[in-house]
């Protein structure tokens, strides 16, 4: 009798070491990502957060595609993605062990960009034409 009560006493304390020490099963979120309507460049970054947390954060290995883990949060949380720093406009609510399939889609405006180059030929060009007076 007392070897059955060791033995239960013994696979209670070890029951309940092991049930602590499974971890969560992350949310796993992928899908396409694309930036003007054309799939995404590698090292594009892919942000998951959470308030002003980021909670997960990726960079676009495969030309248009995108995998991210979350993890330890609550359930319920919504969590929100940006590319690029860009508001992609989508969100999930966290579930742990949950898949999801999202698209990605951004608009980044390049004018700024083009706007700079014409100015700096600009500059360029006058200092060519004050060398030649």
């Amino acid at each position: 009798m007392k070897n059955l009560f060791l033995l239960s006493l013994f696979i209670l304390i070890a029951g309940s070491t092991l049930a602590t020490a499974i971890p969560e099963l992350p949310m796993i979120v992928n899908g396409e990502i694309y930036i003007n309507d054309k799939p995404a460049e590698i090292g594009t970054g892919v942000k998951a957060i959470l308030g002003e947390d980021v909670v997960s954060e990726f960079e676009v290995a495969e030309r248009g595609r995108f995998n991210l883990l979350l993890q330890k949060l609550d359930k319920g949380d919504e969590v929100e993605f940006f590319v690029d720093d860009i508001w992609a406009n989508q969100s999930v609510i966290y579930q742990s062990g949950d898949f999801k399939q999202l698209t990605l889609k951004v608009e980044k405006s390049y004018l700024v960009y083009y706007f700079s180059g014409v100015i700096i030929l600009l500059i360029i060009g006058f200092v060519m034409w004050k060398r030649k007076k």
